[in-house]
């Protein structure tokens, strides 16, 4: 049975904003880091060995297969923004969500929006994220 490889994302220092990874192939592409960028593709002519090699769920929502389909989650800084997971009981959870639903929002952007609060509250302003959602 054949083994069928990791497909490959790269990042290329000369052409910010682009990725460049193999078609199916085989064949190096250069698109845009954008939404539906991998309609916009080219071949790659750039030397391989200058290319920098990245987890390929960084081009999610691109159009490349090999990034996956869901758009990827993105911090203030452009980073990828890391869950945070947290337990509660079925009562909390029905109280945070009527709350959210109340205000005409998402209990993920209800959460945010209260821990970002309580972050300013207890260490002022310097806990502000940049580019978060206040109310």
């Amino acid at each position: 049975m054949e083994e069928k490889l990791k497909p490959r994302l790269y990042r290329a220092r000369d052409l910010p904003g682009m990725w460049v990874a193999e078609d199916e192939h085989g064949v190096l592409m250069v698109w845009p880091a954008e939404p539906r960028g991998w309609r916009k593709r080219t071949a790659y002519t750039g030397p391989k060995r200058t290319l920098e090699l990245v987890e390929p769920a960084l081009a999610r929502g691109t159009g490349w297969a090999g990034g996956g389909r869901a758009h990827k989650p993105r911090s203030a800084t452009g980073r990828p923004a890391k869950p945070v997971s947290i337990r509660a009981t079925e009562e909390e959870r029905e109280a945070w969500e009527g709350a959210a639903k109340h205000l005409q929002r998402t209990l993920s952007d209800w959460c945010r929006g209260e821990l970002n609060d309580a972050a300013l509250r207890i260490r002022g302003s310097e806990a502000a994220p940049r580019g978060s959602k206040q109310r």
